[in-house]
């Protein structure tokens, strides 16, 4: 009976971790949903307003929206841009194409460099009047222009930074899953005849379904908590006619900022939140029922 107890002295510690930084911050802020409190003060029970005015508000509403929609825009794109170059690239590393070893380097090193460096380097490139882009147009003739400041822009080269500096986690995944795959699988294609083709289509493929999907995984994540890289850019107002608005900035600006009442409202932010978490509950709902159909078993 003693042995069979010895179990709760590995897992007490963990419970009550989890407890303390989890469970409670999350009952604390759907209780804080409900009120009204700008973090000072005494905090006054409003029941469903918070939600009632994210939905109906038209001071807020059509930013909230606009931001949403700028999430999914920001996913869509992941999924279907960025990970497929990902997989690409991971794939061409692992054929060992020339000077690979030197590709590996360069496609992970961007990883490694934080948000706000990322966005420094941004505005050295793209700064209406700094960026070394304009210099270069306006010297061979070509019209120049405020890139972020532009609605045309400003999301693709957001995007084209995210490119830039993430890609690196999902290559080196989808590598790692590449060289997981056993070498007498490769030797034998290769003793049958099958062309490169034939073997990316018919073993690497089905093969890398489940680093697929980790990677899809963790890009709805990141996609749904993106902050740094556009409130870097973009500001606190999300760019030019919020066209770089996400769901964080929405939430730190009505949150922290002067809010739609002139002060802080810890009790309103919290309500975005609950929103927000069950937008992504949705989300991930659908992501796995798409995932689902293509699980291989290894």
């Amino acid at each position: 009976m003693k042995k069979n107890k010895n179990y709760l002295f590995f897992i007490t510690p963990a419970f009550i971790f989890y407890t303390i930084f989890v469970a409670v911050p999350i009952v604390y802020v759907i209780f804080l949903s409900f009120t009204d409190w700008s973090g000072l003060g005494s905090i006054n029970f409003v029941g469903l307003k918070n939600f009632i005015t994210i939905f109906t508000d038209k001071r807020f509403s059509p930013v909230f929206f606009n931001a949403i929609k700028n999430n999914l825009k920001y996913l869509a794109c992941i999924w279907l841009i960025i990970t497929p170059i990902q997989y690409l690239i991971a794939y061409l590393l692992f054929i060992k194409i020339p000077a690979w070893k030197y590709i590996k380097f360069m496609v992970f090193l961007p990883y490694v460099i934080s948000s706000t460096i990322v966005g420094f380097f941004a505005t050295l490139i793209f700064d209406p009047n700094l960026g070394f882009l304009n210099n270069i147009l306006s010297k061979m003739g070509m019209s120049t222009g405020a890139w972020f400041g532009d609605t045309h822009w400003a999301f693709k080269l957001l995007m084209l930074m995210v490119l830039w500096q993430g890609s690196g986690s999902g290559i080196m995944i989808f590598y790692s899953n590449f060289m997981d795959i056993s070498q007498d699988v490769m030797e034998a294609c290769r003793v049958d005849g099958c062309k490169e083709w034939q073997r990316f289509l018919y073993v690497l493929l089905p093969l890398s379904l489940p680093s697929c999907a980790s990677i899809i995984t963790m890009s709805t994540i990141w996609a749904l908590a993106v902050f740094d890289l556009p409130f870097i850019l973009g500001g606190t107002n999300g760019g030019v006619s919020g066209c770089l608005d996400f769901a964080n900035t929405v939430f730190y600006r009505y949150t922290f900022g002067s809010g739609l009442n002139g002060k802080s409202d810890l009790g309103f932010g919290a309500a975005i939140c609950i929103v927000m978490f069950l937008i992504m509950l949705l989300v991930t709902f659908i992501q796995n029922r798409i995932l689902a159909k293509f699980e291989y078993d290894n």
